[in-house]
């Protein structure tokens, strides 16, 4: 199959897991399910599992099912951070899957919701819903066949859920980064190699990017890359700005330790954002140098689609205490080969993945930490700057 034909469909499925997000956050009946999970002791006692996890559940689940529709033998080869099973509050279970029709689907739902018809038949709507408003690719040569029997996908249907539940617009930073805020949600869906474990194609997108207070709505922004054998293409088109920034820039969580954060701070200038997604789509749009995450709190699903767009644009996601280990040990500087040989891996330890569905609570192996840099230069000097901490 070619990569050009994998590429259009996980756009194409991108652009209806943006619509179903979308569409939670603008229906009322959709938000105020959403909303009511943030209550606390106040919530709606009727739902075992919280509805933002049946958001998550929904868009996974839709791309897992368009995606082994139209590629079978990649079907058993798709991980995800949510499993499908729910138990309403009547004590069933049910397993949330795409049905052939909207009607099936709108029944299914409402056993979740517990009979709420009206939020069933929305959310079965925009899944059924179909979209060809995609990104062309008519300018790209992407015609190169590759092995769908070894490849695997890893999906984040909704990275940055507490601030997708505030529905809050964020204030952008000179660079137009912002804090928090829906523009930090994103939604991402990597494909990587299993013989190698390497990201090798990547799709992300913001639903919520830009809004427009003329229309009321939001404008969402789609990005790709692929980074397999000799082809390394991307939807952006350049990164010159950043190279020939004077003042570096380094995201960083809030959590991140004092000791990182002051040691960086003698050669970048340190934001600080939400969502581990977002953090590595402001380094791929040039709005960081890079994303430095010293602890465990990072998964595969996070990494994978950006990692991919890193590399096709020269930049890459190592681990960083691998990456720190070797910087330690080396009585020579890190090359770039060096670098090749830290890329985080999307296969788990001992070279396979045990779940379909792969959830924190399942013990899904997190990342040692990572760095996600945009050039060679930034990742060797942050690495240098770290490493006798």
């Amino acid at each position: 199959m070619y990569i050009s034909d994998i590429l259009r469909m996980l756009l194409k499925v991108s652009a209806k897991a943006s619509q179903i997000a979308t569409i939670i956050r603008k229906e009322k009946p959709l938000v105020e399910l959403l909303v009511e999970e943030k209550r606390g002791l106040e919530k709606n006692n009727r739902f075992f599992q919280d509805f933002k996890t049946l958001a998550d559940v929904l868009i996974q689940e839709t791309v897992r099912h368009y995606i082994s529709e139209k590629i079978p033998n990649i079907g058993n080869s798709i991980y995800g951070e949510e499993s499908n099973k729910f138990t309403n509050s009547l004590g069933d279970c049910v397993v949330v899957t795409i049905c052939h029709t909207c009607e099936e689907t709108q029944l299914l739902l409402q056993k979740v919701l517990n009979g709420n018809t009206e939020a069933a038949r929305l959310l079965a709507e925009a899944v059924h819903s179909t979209t060809e408003d995609v990104p062309s690719l008519d300018d790209y040569d992407l015609h190169v066949d590759i092995d769908t029997n070894d490849c695997g996908i890893w999906i984040d249907p909704i990275d940055s859920t507490g601030q997708y539940i505030k529905g809050e617009t964020g204030e952008k930073d000179d660079y137009g980064m912002v804090v928090d805020g829906l523009q930090c949600v994103a939604i991402l869906i990597g494909m990587f190699q299993k013989s190698t474990g390497k990201s090798i194609l990547g799709v992300a997108v913001q639903p919520f990017a830009e809004f427009n207070p003329q229309t009321n709505s939001w404008i969402s922004q789609t990005l790709w890359g692929v980074c397999y054998k000799d082809i390394k293409q991307t939807s952006l088109k350049s990164v010159d700005e950043v190279l020939h920034r004077e003042v570096k820039r380094a995201v960083l969580s809030n959590s991140e330790s004092e000791h990182v954060q002051d040691v960086l701070r003698t050669k970048f200038q340190l934001v600080f954002a939400s969502g581990a997604g977002y953090k590595i789509l402001a380094t791929i749009l040039g709005l960081a140098n890079a994303y430095v995450l010293s602890h465990r709190s990072i998964y595969r699903w996070d990494c994978c689609a950006g990692h991919a767009i890193l590399l096709a644009l020269g930049g890459g996601i190592i681990s960083y205490k691998h990456a720190l280990e070797m910087a330690r040990k080396s009585s020579t500087p890190i090359t770039k080969e060096d670098l090749d040989q830290l890329q985080v891996n999307y296969v788990s330890t001992g070279g396979a993945i045990t779940s379909r569905r792969c959830s924190i609570s399942d013990g899904t192996e997190s990342l040692p930490g990572i760095v996600a840099y945009l050039t060679v230069s930034d990742v060797l000097l942050i690495l240098d700057l770290l490493k006798n901490i």
